[in-house]
């Protein structure tokens, strides 16, 4: 039964158990009907790592009771997953702010907006958090970026006279986030409903225990990112670490929390900072393909190219494995007969017999199997909407440039709607950029402002 008492009002070591509660439900879940095998799976695939150990993907392998199966990926599931990628992405990202007045004022600050706006995604790589998050939301269906500010970031300001401490201008904190490391509440439809987050990050512990050395000997004891096994990807890594598990939960603001929530802490015992919520809104941002209807769970294409790709190796596979068993010809002859071979100077033969002797064309495959290939290498395309065109091989049928052109199109046409919700989710983060400098950025700071044609302005 539940105690009628909103979770994210209790206090804090009550707060933070029910939020590991929720993250072990939420992941057990996910793990029940199999999505996160899907996305394990989908992340090997992307990899070209398939029925083999890691370290023995990109090669040839034999398996079967005798090594009699020859074992060969052809990784279109890869290309593929590229091809939308570089789509998406291959113009860079400009964010342009606007004003909501027409006076003089307001239209100036737009100028700045806009180099600053330009300033982070070039110098400190916004922009490639973004292109991080569109390559996440291919293969894993989402993609997510973490924006915050850091008030012990950039370069020091001035000191405290009194105690000697350093202030620090701040500056904006970029994150990316998987899909394993983020917990929602699995009930909503839409994502835009979320009332709350929990998202999960690792830190060197003995850099946590300097900093909040009341709790130093607590944080030292925790286990770190080496002995989870479970819900993140650790498959090229067995080396210790001594980075921890973070959790921060943010809360907006609502009728139940007025003042929104913010929660930064360990587990239940170990709360470092429990807070009011800093930001205007959640600061977490998700770039999807699509959504699976009714749910908050992402969909990509890619899910669908999958089992085509496990097909696919299976087919090249059993080809390889007929023509490298037999390869080597074998001569088939009636029992009795009487062979007499002579050699001619140059290496020719002479074979006198009573029956003629016959090779044995065992690596012969059925014309089946090969245009079964060529189907669901073109299933795999016409599924995930990368044609044949983009791939760099088009079909014999298209000889025009006019042809070409309009089978590249009807591409890109494809991609619009996940081209939209990239152009949705950079802009975002670049409102959130300004609002969180507006915000927080209270002392001078000196970035690179450029005018037209990179003049100073």
């Amino acid at each position: 039964m539940s105690d009628n008492i909103y979770f994210a009002s209790k206090d804090a070591d009550q707060c933070a158990s029910a939020l590991l509660k929720k993250s072990q439900t939420f992941f057990n879940q996910l793990q029940k009907n199999a999505y996160l095998d899907k996305l394990k799976d989908m992340w090997m695939f992307y990899h070209g790592i398939y029925a083999t150990g890691t370290g023995y993907e990109h090669q040839i392998t034999f398996t079967g009771e005798q090594g009699e199966l020859v074992a060969i990926p052809i990784n279109h599931f890869r290309n593929l997953a590229r091809h939308i990628y570089n789509m998406i992405t291959a113009n860079r990202p400009t964010m342009e702010a606007r004003a909501m007045n027409t006076d003089y004022k307001s239209l100036s600050q737009t100028y700045l907006a806009n180099n600053i706006l330009d300033y982070y995604m070039r110098e400190k790589h916004i922009e490639d958090a973004i292109h991080k998050a569109s390559e996440m939301a291919v293969v894993l269906g989402a993609g997510y970026v973490k924006m915050e500010w850091n008030a012990t970031g950039g370069d020091v300001h001035d000191v405290d006279p009194e105690t000697g401490d350093f202030n620090f201008e701040g500056e904006i904190e970029v994150t990316n986030l998987s899909p394993f490391d983020v917990v929602i509440d699995g009930t909503k439809e839409n994502w835009s409903d979320h009332e709350w987050i929990l998202t999960r990050s690792f830190q060197n512990k003995h850099n946590l225990a300097a900093k909040y050395p009341e709790l130093a000997d607590k944080i030292r004891n925790l286990e770190t990112k080496s002995d989870l096994y479970r819900y993140r990807i650790n498959l090229f890594s067995n080396d210790e670490t001594d980075d921890i598990a973070v959790y921060e939960f943010y809360h907006k603001k609502t009728e139940a929390l007025p003042e929104g929530r913010y929660m930064l802490f360990l587990n239940d015992n170990i709360v470092l900072l429990d807070t009011k919520m800093v930001y205007r809104d959640l600061p977490v941002f998700r770039l999807t393909m699509a959504e699976i209807i009714g749910t908050p769970y992402a969909y990509s294409e890619m899910f669908d190219v999958y089992p085509i790709q496990e097909a696919i190796n299976s087919l090249y596979s059993a080809i390889l494995s007929n023509q490298t068993a037999n390869a080597v010809q074998n001569i088939w002859v009636k029992p009795g007969s009487d062979f007499n071979v002579e050699s001619i100077v140059g290496g020719l033969n002479i074979v006198e017999s009573q029956e003629k002797p016959e090779s044995l064309q065992l690596t012969q495959t059925p014309k089946e199997v090969f245009d079964f290939v060529l189907m669901l290498e073109k299933l795999g395309e016409t599924l995930s909407g990368v044609n044949s065109v983009t791939r760099g091989n088009p079909e014999a049928s298209l000889r025009s440039g006019n042809a070409l052109a309009l089978v590249q199109s009807m591409s890109l046409q494809y991609m619009s709607g996940f081209q939209k919700n990239y152009v949705r989710f950079i802009e975002q983060i670049g409102t959130s950029l300004i609002n969180i400098l507006k915000d927080f950025a209270n002392t001078p700071k000196l970035i690179a402002l450029v005018g037209r044609n990179n003049r100073p302005l």
